[in-house]
């Protein structure tokens, strides 16, 4: 099996891989709920940190080592006491593997600065996400559910609106819970993309000897002012931070316009 990234091992990745997806199944089962919030109004719908690190392990090892990660993370769900079983891991599998879509596309459209790259990963991770994740909520609930799962989420759906005082059936109902999970997942798909960002740049702008300036987000980076000589020394040495192969690491901090994104 080849490494996403030609210049990490593939035994690193992997090891890494199954480490992020199970550190991610244990705050998904762990976390308490005051920081894995309900979405308003769809309860059932929960803001999952987690996901942050699926996310970050694909940005820092590539889109195999992000698979991995998310299956041992799904995987551990469905099976675990107290997880999210089938029908929520699948779906949560489903979330993060159209986020990552968004990210690969976005890593096709050439090297830019950081804030360009970060802007263009977050617009089109959104768009994969709310898009797919539409499509396939809409099977879920027309279908798939009940015959693929034997849950009812169209009723499970309507007994949670009900319960606010809303009433809906039919294709105005279909409607209404879509729209308000594309919502969801929009917001969701930003929360995981940013944060993760972040972490990423923290975690390698401290440990940098982590994966040696290897990651593979850094190929969507250009480093102005640097030689492509120095630019390889870096890589080599993995002296300098994620965003910078000058003299000083470059933070997000007041370069994202989301640094306060809640």
């Amino acid at each position: 099996m080849r490494s996403t990234n030609a210049n990490i091992k593939p035994t690193v990745v992997i090891a890494g891989a199954a480490t992020f997806g199970a550190l991610a199944a244990l705050i998904s089962l762990l976390a308490p709920p005051v920081i894995q919030p309900s979405f308003p109004i769809l309860f059932y719908l929960k803001f999952d940190i987690a996901e942050i690190v699926d996310v970050t392990a694909f940005l820092i090892f590539g889109p195999i080592a992000g698979l991995v990660t998310a299956t041992v993370h799904a995987t551990i769900l469905t099976a675990a006491p107290g997880g999210a079983g089938p029908f929520g891991a699948s779906l949560k599998f489903l979330s993060v593997l159209s986020t990552y879509g968004g990210l690969i596309l976005a890593s096709r459209l050439g090297k830019h600065k950081l804030l360009t790259t970060g802007s263009i990963m977050t617009v089109i991770g959104v768009l994969t996400r709310v898009v797919i994740m539409t499509l396939v909520n809409y099977l879920y609930l027309i279908v798939l559910a009940q015959v693929v799962f034997g849950v009812d989420y169209s009723y499970f759906a309507q007994l949670t609106l009900s319960a606010i005082g809303i009433n809906l059936t039919g294709t105005g109902f279909v409607f209404y819970i879509l729209g308000l999970t594309a919502i969801f997942n929009a917001i969701h798909a930003v929360f995981s993309i940013v944060v993760s960002l972040v972490l990423v740049n923290a975690i390698l702008t401290r440990a940098p000897q982590l994966v040696a300036g290897r990651e593979w987000i850094r190929r969507t980076l250009t480093f102005p002012g640097a030689s492509k000589k120095s630019f390889s020394f870096a890589e080599r040495s993995g002296r300098f931070g994620l965003w910078d192969c000058g003299q000083q690491p470059l933070g997000l901090s007041g370069l994202l316009p989301w640094d306060q994104y809640r």
